[in-house]
């Protein structure tokens, strides 16, 4: 099991040139679409609520007080590692962790930045019209 959660990971890396890019979930799209896999638990010794998901498209579980801290700022509370395959709602991104210029850091993956869901077949009206 451990190596099927590794290589759902790995799907969502890519470490092919020097800038290292890592596909994202925005926790505050879930909260938008009202997401149905979204799930909120308090901490009994601490006091403290927290999210996550259920579908493990991220698998952090966030401080709630700390993801609405950081979403009153200019910036945002950003994005959360993918670890999973996520669904339509997902918003999702790609998050560079070097900027550089030059061979090292052209990039050699572009597929890369695609979208990472799969469109959902009921809905692919293109061979019905």
């Amino acid at each position: 099991m451990e190596s099927a959660s590794v290589n759902a990971a790995e799907q969502h890396e890519c470490r092919q040139c020097c800038t290292f890019c890592d596909r994202v979930v925005h926790p505050s799209g879930c909260i938008e679409s009202r997401c149905a896999y979204l799930y909120l638990f308090d901490d009994e010794q601490t006091g403290q609520r927290f999210m996550g998901c259920m579908n493990k498209v991220f698998r952090a579980e966030i401080e709630v007080e700390a993801f609405e801290q950081a979403q009153r700022t200019r910036h945002g509370f950003g994005g959360v590692k993918m670890t999973g395959r996520p669904i339509p709602r997902c918003r999702t991104s790609v998050e560079k962790a070097y900027g550089g210029y030059g061979e090292p850091f052209d990039c050699v993956n572009p597929r890369f930045f695609d979208s990472p869901v799969e469109p959902d077949p009921a809905f692919d009206l293109r061979d019905r019209l």
